[in-house]
């Protein structure tokens, strides 16, 4: 089979999938796809942050959340800053077939190297789903961009917040999105303490009621903040229907 693109840029071992009723997305068939995380961690971060003129977006792999997030807040302008060259021409690709490139600028690097952002003013927004797998806790998959999203190859939760706190503006938030375990929260927490950052929100997403969580989003800031804390069900009960809750999150972010 050719490797030649198709009309929407798309190669043969890739899709071209609705991510809202007006973004396409570009994606491997057997890679890390858009998910569920990609749409709770934009929605958080649109929410506490409306008015973000200017985000951030670490480990912005193929640009679904960056997406999202510009889709959600039409006068926001985005960097993603992304580690995997195959994800990182994805998010490019996306970023043309959505007609997004004045608004959407991802670039290739560690998030850790301070010179990929040098020039970069302060964010509004920063946002960001660190893998949260040692590297040995597990058996890494074929797929590179499939290892890097679980796998910590380039650092985990210390090093996005470490990162989101040297960009972020004073005024400023940041919103971590990591699994439900429970050392993972307590990772979460201890990395925002240690880089000066406050909890102002912590929403733990549940698959159904009564379920161990899947997700918690942690919402931080600079300054000193009381915080609070949210229970979302993805779905309603024992049956595949979705709650409510989630269905006008997936309303309010525009998902097909």
């Amino acid at each position: 089979m050719s490797d030649s693109p198709s009309i929407d840029g798309a190669r043969d071992d890739e899709t071209v999938d609705r991510l809202t009723r007006s973004y396409r997305i570009i994606q491997k068939r057997r890679g890390h796809r858009a998910a569920s995380d990609d749409t709770l961690l934009a929605w958080a971060a649109a929410r506490v942050r409306p008015d973000a003129a200017f985000a951030l977006d670490l480990g912005t792999g193929k640009g679904a959340a960056a997406m999202l997030l510009l889709a959600r807040l039409p006068s926001c302008r985005a960097i993603g800053v992304e580690a995997v060259a195959a994800s990182h021409d994805l998010a490019v690709r996306n970023a043309a077939l959505n007609r997004l490139r004045d608004r959407y600028d991802p670039r290739l690097g560690d998030l850790r190297d301070v010179s990929v952002l040098a020039g970069a003013p302060p964010f509004d927004l920063v946002m960001g789903a660190p893998p949260f797998m040692p590297v040995g806790s597990g058996i890494l998959p074929g797929d590179e961009t499939r290892a890097a999203g679980r796998f910590e190859l380039r650092g985990g939760v210390r090093d996005y917040v470490e990162a989101a706190a040297r960009h972020l503006a004073q005024s400023g938030a940041a919103v971590i999105l990591m699994d439900g375990l429970d050392g993972s929260a307590a990772r979460a927490a201890g990395a925002l303490a240690a880089f000066g950052l406050h909890p102002c929100r912590v929403v733990t997403v549940l698959p159904r009621p009564g379920e161990p969580p899947t997700y918690r989003i942690f919402v931080a800031s600079p300054g000193a903040c009381t915080p609070a804390e949210e229970t979302l069900c993805m779905r309603a009960g024992a049956g595949e229907a979705l709650s409510p809750e989630y269905r006008a999150i997936r309303d309010e972010m525009d998902l097909p």
